[in-house]
């Protein structure tokens, strides 16, 4: 058990994040390409060594799912290599990752470029540190050349070292050195490493340093750093932005920047946030030293932003926080979907890993993060009646309605179409909604939820409420076969089986369909299975279980199986199930004659396919098919 808090929460700060949409420009090199690693092969590539004092292998390369943990979650980035901390819980303070020897005896420059997905975390007072150090005898000593910083927004990020002061030697030994200095931590990912000798004029877009969430009114300054990829000293250059309409383009004079120095910019002008919705700002170099530089392929990148609403209501005599999103693809009257964050958790937190903004952009509904208020042990909860919780009063249902409520009169939401889904916690809560809030809910989606058991025997609901539960068999916090002594302490239980048919039992429902989902990853340790429940008399109930063979207290797709998207068979269930269509819309489409409009990735960025990666392939009849194309 990892000594976190008394439960097995996970630590929302390092989660997927997948709203930010950062898409990082492929670097082109004109120069001379000393070494280009992007760990895409099957074994530890040629020439490469590590060391190390860990016993779970040190540096393992392979896929997110397979190398990151419950509490380290790691963003997709195809097949790379990274040392886990999280995971293993051993002795990582030598963990190194060696390149191949270099001659530096003989070139004008060197530069090393590199993509890391590292926090630079700290845990119970310890914090993990990444270095670059080098060797010149054959890695019996090290020296450090340069530290690098870790960024904790979930993404994978960009740097560039100068290896300049390495010209000279005949054997050098170039590493990044992972340290755990001997605390339980997190763990640092590699990808895509480049060493290249550096020739004529070359300046690098390496990072965009902006908000990936903002909320509406608020004025951002665009800033930046760029890289002297080089050999030519740098004394000007010319940077623009935009957000699709209007460049604003600046000059930065009196730079000196010479080889392998970055500049961070700030742009003088700012962008102002006027509009909800994902905006995409393209951030370039216009120019060099007056002219052209001689590798354009690295002088632009591309951000999303969301714009949100940080929003406050008056609920019960209490100020309660909630994060809103109504993305410019939503029609009037837009369906709207609750994602609540689990026991401890936070709004911010299951946004980021949940990646429902990107669901909203493409499916075009309304999504609200409520944030539950604090107990008496100081952590955010929705008030399900847990055991040890015996003395809290508030009425988080009231909260939502009135949210509801809030959102229909400001914003025009479909009351009709009001959903609800949420994790752990906040799955239980989806259960209270479904028995306590009929009317106002249109169906619920827990994972990894469970129903207490004082609320199932009170359970009457005016309204037949469908249910899409995701549940791990290996969950060791909401455990699949239940807990109907409360021998944890949360409160008495049934297992997943039995709440789902007392719901069956309680909509008069039959079993329609049995099936299991592709093994897409065969390295997640887990699969998925599937049971649905209908009407017979052809009623709009259903209630569906997804058992996940082997899984555990997970969010799939974010973290543990990586076969489903929960959050996207969350809405898809939602989408699916008997819809207000006015009367004058025509028969469905014949799919026959439909047309492929949009292929994008799980984070609604439109993108090619890519092998051993899930697309959306969204066609012009409403459709949308999930592919991986081998």
């Amino acid at each position: 058990m990892h000594p976190c808090t008394m439960l097995q929460f996970p630590r929302s700060h390092v989660f997927l994040f997948l709203f930010a949409f950062f898409l990082l420009s492929s670097t082109g090199f004109g120069q001379n390409v000393l070494l280009s690693e992007n760990f895409e092969g099957n074994s530890f590539p040629s020439g490469w060594t590590q060391q190390t004092l860990a016993t779970d292998g040190g540096w393992l390369m392979g896929m997110n799912s397979e190398l990151q943990s419950d509490w380290w979650s790691i963003s997709p980035n195809g097949q790379f290599i990274a040392t886990n901390d999280d995971g293993c819980d051993c002795d990582k303070s030598e963990d190194y990752l060696i390149m191949p020897p270099f001659d530096f005896s003989t070139i004008a420059g060197a530069m090393l470029q590199f993509e890391s997905f590292y926090d630079g975390g700290t845990f119970e007072g310890t914090t993990e540190v990444v270095t670059i150090e080098f060797s010149l005898d054959d890695g019996i000593s090290w020296d450090i050349l340069e530290e690098i910083q870790g960024s904790d927004d979930g993404e994978w990020n960009a740097y560039t070292v100068s290896l300049n002061a390495l010209l000279g030697e005949s054997n050098v030994l170039i590493a990044f050195r992972y340290d755990d200095n001997g605390g339980w931590v997190y763990g640092c990912a590699v990808d895509d490493v480049v060493v290249f000798e550096p020739i004529g004029l070359d300046a690098s877009l390496s990072a965009i340093n902006v908000p990936a969430n903002v909320s509406i009114g608020e004025v951002i300054q665009i800033e930046g750093n760029i890289a002297n990829t080089g050999l030519e000293t740098i004394d000007n250059l010319e940077v623009a932005w935009s957000t699709g309409g209007d460049e604003f383009v600046a000059i930065f004079n009196d730079l000196s920047l010479e080889a392998g120095d970055v500049y961070s910019f700030v742009h003088p002008d700012f962008l102002s946030i006027e509009t909800m919705g994902a905006i995409e700002l393209e951030v370039s170099i216009v120019s060099v030293n007056g002219g052209a530089d001689e590798n354009p392929d690295n002088d632009s990148q591309s951000l999303g932003i969301a714009v949100l609403e940080y929003g406050t209501i008056m609920d019960g005599g209490i100020e309660r926080d909630y994060i809103f999103y109504l993305p410019a693809s939503a029609m009037p009257n837009c369906p709207l979907v609750y994602v609540c964050h689990g026991y401890t958790g936070s709004a911010q937190g299951i946004m980021n890993y949940s990646g429902f903004n990107a669901l909203a952009d493409i499916f075009g509904f309304a999504v609200c993060y409520p944030q539950g208020i604090d107990d008496s042990f100081g952590n955010a909860f929705w008030n399900v009646g847990y055991d040890f919780q015996n003395n809290e009063t508030v009425d988080d249902v009231s909260f939502l309605l009135n949210l509801t409520n809030a959102f229909e009169d400001d914003y025009g939401i479909l009351a009709d179409e009001v959903f609800c889904t949420g994790m752990s916690n906040g799955g239980d809560f989806c259960y209270l909604l479904a028995c306590q809030a009929s009317e106002h809910f249109k169906a619920v989606a827990p994972i990894s939820g469970m129903i207490m058991q004082e609320i199932m025997d009170d359970c009457n609901p005016t309204n037949e409420v469908p249910i899409l539960e995701i549940h791990g068999t290996n969950d060791n916090v909401t455990y699949f076969e239940g807990d109907p002594n409360n021998n944890d302490g949360w409160g008495a239980y049934p297992s997943i089986p039995q709440t789902i048919e007392f719901f069956v039992n309680l909509f008069d429902l039959v079993e329609e369909e049995v099936y299991a989902f592709a093994d897409i990853d065969p390295n997640d340790g887990s699969e998925v299975t599937a049971v649905r429940y209908g009407d017979p008399e052809g009623g709009c109930a259903e209630v569906r279980l997804y058992t996940v063979e082997g899984g555990g207290h997970d969010w799939p797709g974010a973290y543990g199986n990586m076969d489903i998207e929960a959050s996207l068979e969350a809405w898809l269930f939602f989408e699916q199930l008997c819809q207000n269509i006015p009367e004058n819309v025509g028969n469905e489409m014949d799919s026959s004659h439909r047309t492929l409009v949009s292929v994008v990735d799980l984070l609604g960025r439109k993108s090619k396919p890519v092998n051993g990666e899930l697309r959306l392939f969204i066609y012009s009849d409403g459709s949308v098919e999930k592919l991986m194309r081998t």
